[in-house]
């Protein structure tokens, strides 16, 4: 009986460490907002050691910082290993280059840390940090994982602008070949309000269309040929269009009404 009764404690303990290890994060977007006072910041790792990590700025898209070089200490760790640590050399490798929301240390939680000085942000339901390289930012940017449309990839130029004019991402423009629709569909402006999608391809597909939100605001039944997207009575903004077809392949895609 006592062997039972320790089984079950084992196996509920590991239970609970594998849901700890676990979860589904929310877009970097989101987690700014969610973290609003913390600095952002893009740059380089330039080292590595057993306590955290160096990291120079190359630009500051958020907050205020004098120190060209930054001390990122390891955040608390939760018992997890690989992408779940906290360890600060999680972010990346030495002279890679990222995008971090970093909270400043206000209050020591390790006997490593210094305040005033960097934490390693918590990853748990948040997506802290983006990879840069040659001009292209990627990560969860903007949408959900479980949303229909997610935007992975990104022009750091046009990320970068959009911190400095609206002090968030949520103008963030795609500038990559991946986000272009397949030759077997293409899209024609009309009007400032009005889009045509059609297909050359013999093969039904629906159309979902959400607000910069995540919210849908229109669906379709099954297409044949061609759906026109009339956004008169929505704001002027960036709307997601979600194309299904074929077994479930998705295409998605944003436009514009000025």
């Amino acid at each position: 009986m006592k062997k039972l009764i320790l089984l079950f404690i084992v196996n509920f303990a590991f239970t609970l460490k594998l849901l700890a290890c676990s979860y589904t994060p929310i877009s970097f977007c989101s987690t700014s907002e969610s973290f609003s006072e913390n600095l952002i910041v893009f740059g380089k790792i330039v080292s590595i050691d057993n306590d955290g990590i160096d990291f120079e700025i190359i630009d500051i898209l958020k907050g205020q910082e004098n120190k060209t070089i930054i001390r990122i200490w390891n955040g608390v760790d939760f018992d997890c290993n690989g992408n779940w640590s906290m360890a600060a050399d999680e972010l990346g490798e030495l002279n890679e280059t990222l995008v971090i929301i970093l909270p400043k240390i206000v209050e020591k939680k390790n006997d490593w840390e210094v305040i005033g000085d960097y934490r390693r942000p918590d990853f748990f339901g948040f997506t802290p940090n983006l990879k840069v390289e040659n001009g292209i930012i990627s990560g969860l940017i903007s949408g959900h994982v479980n949303y229909p449309y997610i935007e992975e990839q990104a022009n750091y130029e046009n990320f970068k602008n959009s911190w400095e004019t609206s002090q968030n991402c949520s103008s963030v423009v795609l500038g990559t070949e991946s986000y272009k629709l397949e030759k077997s569909f293409k899209i024609q402006t009309n009007s400032n309000n009005k889009f045509k999608i059609s297909s050359n391809k013999k093969t039904e597909f629906k159309v979902s269309i959400f607000n910069i939100n995540g919210l849908k605001i229109e669906s379709s039944e099954l297409i044949h040929k061609e759906f026109e997207i009339d956004l008169s009575e929505y704001s002027a903004g960036i709307y997601f269009i979600n194309l299904t077809y074929e077994n479930n392949k998705i295409q998605n895609f944003k436009i514009i009404k000025k």
